[in-house]
């Protein structure tokens, strides 16, 4: 004969067990919609990540012709910029483009104004890109041009930044009055033209030659480019 506490056992067992599996089965249930949605995210992040992968090898690809040209200008891999190829060296305490500031001034301006149909090209060719590939919509460039100044004995700092920020601004100026303008309308939404100083500043300066104080230290009297890609959201809906 059975017990009546054995009755009581088996249903509360029962009971028990029952709990237990609607218990697993929610967490099941929680963690399988929480996987899924873990799952959607990463396939959307990877999908964004592709998208603008291909987004930027179409800027590489715009960039070519420039890091391609060895003659005007010389793409510094390590830092991810562009410098002029020849050397600009203006008179003590000078920063205009012209004959009595800038030392052989007929061959650089010729090569400078060069620079400036070629960087312009460049941006000819990425406004036409972008109307051609709606990928590239959302795609616009900061263009940076900076420029450097020499340290030389006499140097002062706060004087010297402000003749390479000077320098800078005397080329976009140059540029500009010979119908190279970066900041026309075709170039609105596409250009962020920034002008800078980097003074002593900066990586990459030519090391002093302890022979001759002034050979490399007089390079240093140079411009740089940046043209760096800003890539916004890629999602084109």
């Amino acid at each position: 004969m059975k017990r009546k506490g054995d009755n009581f056992f088996w249903a509360s067992f029962s009971d028990l067990m029952t709990s237990l599996f609607f218990i697993v089965l929610v967490l099941y249930v929680v963690t399988y919609i929480s996987l899924k949605k873990k799952e959607k995210f990463l396939i959307e992040l990877n999908n964004e990540l592709e998208q603008k992968l291909a987004v930027y090898n179409l800027v590489e690809e715009n960039l070519k012709p420039l890091k391609q040209d060895t003659l005007l200008i010389r793409y510094e891999q390590q830092y991810k910029r562009f410098t002029l190829a020849f050397d600009v060296t203006f008179e003590i305490g000078k920063t205009q483009i012209k004959d009595e500031e800038l030392k052989n001034y007929f061959v650089t301006a010729s090569k400078i104004q060069s620079v400036g149909r070629q960087l312009q090209r460049t941006m000819d060719n990425l406004v036409r890109d972008i109307a051609q590939k709606p990928e590239l919509k959302n795609v616009s460039y900061l263009l940076i041009i900076s420029g450097y100044a020499s340290r030389l004995q006499s140097a002062n700092q706060r004087e010297d930044y402000d003749l390479s920020y000077q320098r800078a601004y005397n080329l976009w100026a140059y540029w500009k009055d010979i119908g190279i303008d970066f900041e026309t309308d075709k170039y609105k939404g596409l250009i962020d033209l920034q002008i800078a100083g980097n003074g002593w500043g900066g990586v990459g300066r030519f090391e002093r030659d302890p022979q001759n104080f002034m050979e490399n230290e007089t390079k240093n009297q140079r411009f740089i480019i940046q043209i760096v890609p800003k890539i916004g959201n890629t999602n084109l809906e």
